[in-house]
């Protein structure tokens, strides 16, 4: 085995298990992720044995155990994709324990000495790891057709993982059996672990990605500082004025960052765990960061908001008061006997732009949180029954299902909470005005420091093409003229306030009744300078 072979399985050992921690200890939802870095690392690492004579025969028996990165791909697609089936994912493990225990236990069947050479059973478990790297691309393309618009970039980085990935690995293995250790397939390798950064971070909720990545940047930055300190001790140490490892130069130092970048969010986690137990009632680094990157994006929303409220409220006053003076100037010609039917025409037009402009001051000045405990059941409860009201004749009998479990509650500003139901509510019911059998269901369910709602509905569902943009300003999938017109602005408001909340929302469509689907994310309980501020 050449150096420069056993220089190319370095970062990817490095980069593997750095990822690996950073997935288990920051991730959400991430334990297939966390698997297949483990799985890489795992492999690359028995392949760097079989460059140190000493640990040579260890290697051996191991190099098949890449068979298990092709395992836990899988179950990373099964989770990325949402379409999980336990038993396949049960199944690609077992495969993946027996293909690794044939090399450790008869490494003659698969290559001969440092994996040289082919064996009786190289070409077909082969066959079968080709086969094995279709299964999880295939289930991939598949979810990329139903998915969401916003959804798709990630499956489509996650196939580019998986591609290079298994490109490096069968390359690795047909070269090295071939006689060749040449690091091409180890760089396809790392191209690949390059993009599972943006996979891992896209996998979370957007309110712990700014937090992933400035765990990613700062375990980096203690890295490489770690590394020279360490390069610098060591060269004192050696006394002879020369660099440490003199021959290798610059390689010593970077051999020396990649190892302290590896283990970095480790010790990170090692040293919070430490602190909780030793420091308690302080703020660990990790809190601390993510307080930082909390108040940051609230700094950014309120001074976004003031400089809308600002537009909204010029805006509002330069069209109230035209609408004020044609409301009196109808009145007028009331009076005088003017046509009733014009007349009807001209109430409904000036209500509207009032109507309009109310929205636009709801958007552009939000009202600051009032937190208290809130009873979600009871908000929902209360929010559909609003809905029906405010739509009037307008809305449909539906066959209404709010999900009874555990109560639940959560800290809020409960009026503007349920004005959120109310806006999602009330477009669920408009959009079922000419469905046979309409249906509107209303799901909870409550992980450790969230509650995710969903609200599914039996319509024809939202166009495609106008998911991308739902929750923008002035976006509406209803007409500007009808009895009742789209401002645009009703699902703005609400993801706004969600925002502020701390939470999110997102569109789909619903597999169980084939409508429309809002799925709600909000935390049970809202940061601590936000309460103290709010109480």
């Amino acid at each position: 085995m050449g150096p420069l072979f056993a220089y190319s399985l370095v970062p990817v050992l490095s980069v593997s298990l750095l990822l690996c921690f950073t997935a288990a200890l920051r991730g959400r939802d991430a334990a297939g992720l966390t698997l297949y870095c483990l799985a890489t690392a795992f492999w690359s690492g028995s392949l760097l044995l079989l460059c140190v004579p000493q640990a040579a025969w260890l290697g051996e028996r191991f190099a098949a155990s890449g068979a298990f990165s092709a395992a836990a791909f899988f179950h990373t697609a099964q989770d990325v994709s949402r379409q999980r089936s336990p038993r396949l994912v049960v199944l690609a493990y077992v495969v993946a324990t027996v293909v690794t225990g044939v090399g450790a236990l008869f490494p003659d069947a698969l290559y001969g000495p440092l994996a040289m050479k082919r064996g009786p059973l190289f070409w077909p478990t082969m066959a079968l790891s080709v086969s094995a790297a279709g299964v999880p691309l295939v289930l991939l393309a598949r979810s990329y057709r139903k998915e969401t618009p916003e959804r798709r970039p990630l499956l489509r980085s996650l196939g580019i993982v998986g591609a290079l990935a298994y490109s490096g690995g069968l390359a690795t293995a047909l070269l090295l059996s071939a006689g060749y250790a040449l690091p091409f397939g180890m760089y396809l390798v790392l191209a690949s672990l390059l993009v599972l950064v943006h996979v891992i971070n896209a996998h979370q909720p957007p309110s712990e990605r700014r937090l992933l990545e400035r765990s990613l940047v700062y375990s980096a930055m203690a890295a490489v500082l770690s590394a020279g300190f360490l390069f610098g001790v060591l060269t004192l140490m050696a006394g002879s004025g020369q660099p440490f490892l003199a021959e290798y130069r610059a390689g010593a130092f970077f051999l020396l960052a990649l190892a302290a970048l590896a283990f970095e969010p480790l010790r990170q986690g090692l040293q919070e765990w430490l602190g909780r137990r030793l420091l308690r009632g302080r703020a660990t680094g990790t809190e601390l960061v993510a307080a930082l990157a909390e108040q940051e994006t609230r700094a950014d929303q309120a001074a976004r908001l003031a400089e809308l409220g600002q537009f909204s409220s010029a805006v509002a006053h330069e069209v109230r008061n035209p609408l004020g003076v044609l409301a009196a100037q109808l009145k007028l010609l009331e009076r005088q006997g003017a046509d009733a039917d014009t007349l009807a025409g001209m109430r409904e037009q000036i209500s509207r732009a009032g109507h309009f402009v109310d929205e636009l001051l709801r958007y552009g000045r939000p009202r600051p949180l009032e937190l208290r405990r809130v009873d979600v059941q009871a908000t929902v409860a209360l929010a559909y029954s609003t809905a029906r009201q405010g739509l009037g004749a307008l809305a449909p009998d539906v066959s209404f299902e709010l999900e009874e479990g555990e109560p639940l509650s959560m800290e809020a500003d409960q009026s503007q909470l349920s004005q959120v139901f109310v806006i999602v509510l009330e477009n669920a019911l408009l959009a079922l005005g000419d469905v046979v059998q309409p249906r509107l269901r209303v799901r909870l369910s409550r992980f450790d420091t969230t509650l995710q709602v969903w609200v599914e509905d039996s319509g024809p569902g939202i166009p495609p093409e106008l998911l991308p943009r739902l929750f923008q300003p002035f976006v509406t999938g209803r007409r500007r003229e009808g009895p009742r017109p789209g401002t645009g602005l009703g699902l703005a408001i609400a993801r706004g306030i969600l925002e502020r909340h701390g939470g999110t929302v997102r569109a789909s469509r619903s597999e169980s009744l084939g409508g429309a689907c809002f799925t709600l994310l909000m935390p049970l309980k809202q940061p601590a300078p936000l309460s103290a501020a709010a109480s």
